[in-house]
């Protein structure tokens, strides 16, 4: 009951024309990815002699910074937090790749003090699931973005009530990256990227400046 009461006091209630436009990008973007996703397979298909290694998995960390737009208790909002990222990718000879990421980022942490309520503790988390249509320019640079759902995370502690948690899935969200990364051997990639990633159910924006590696198989 806690939890009803304390999520929706903290964000800004959605607009009909903010949906409408969301599901308009969502559209645009399905598109955009089954066609880039056609056009990668089909040079695939060209390629005589492709890498060996056409998979590769990456994983890092990293701080990141939440664009506050809470309503009640703005000022108590801490911004800066970290992010875990996992992503898999397919990266054929050519310079498009198409994947899956995932991984934890820690939004926002609330510290205040509420009456009725006492002193309350609240972190907001994301967990996303979402496809990756990546584009390697230059020799070690690349952008990426990516597009999916997010299993938000919403973890109350009161000083007179305890803890309480609660979950929902954002269905709109989106991301876009640009990135830096260096083959060191073979199999082994180094590198560095910042993300910002969009989140529609509760508006919530996200910038990270990850540090990952990445192997080849």
């Amino acid at each position: 009951m806690l939890c009803i009461i304390f999520i929706p006091c903290f964000k800004k209630k959605l607009r009909n024309r903010k949906m409408t436009r969301i599901i308009l990008y969502k559209i645009f973007i399905g598109i955009f990815i089954c066609g880039t996703a056609f056009k990668g397979m089909a040079q695939a298909n060209d390629d005589a002699g492709g890498k060996t290694h056409k998979f590769t998995f990456y994983a890092g960390i990293g701080p990141n910074y939440y664009l506050n737009n809470l309503v009640i208790a703005k000022n108590k909002v801490k911004e800066f937090n970290y992010s875990f990222v996992g992503r898999l990718m397919w990266e054929p000879k050519h310079n498009l790749s198409l994947g899956i990421e995932s991984g934890y980022n820690r939004l926002y942490s609330v510290d205040t003090d509420l009456p009725g309520h006492g002193n309350v503790h609240i972190v907001n988390v994301a967990i996303p699931i979402r496809l990756v249509v990546a584009m390697k320019f230059f020799e070690h640079y690349f952008a990426s973005f990516n597009m999916g759902q997010s299993i938000l995370l919403n973890k109350v502690s009161s000083s007179d009530y305890g803890s309480f948690d609660a979950s929902n899935i954002s269905l709109g969200d989106f991301g876009l990256d640009i990135g830096y990364k260096r083959l060191i051997s073979d199999r082994i990639y180094l590198g560095s990227e910042i993300k910002g990633t969009y989140s529609a159910k509760l508006e919530d924006k996200n910038i990270a400046l990850v540090f990952f590696a990445g192997y080849r198989f």
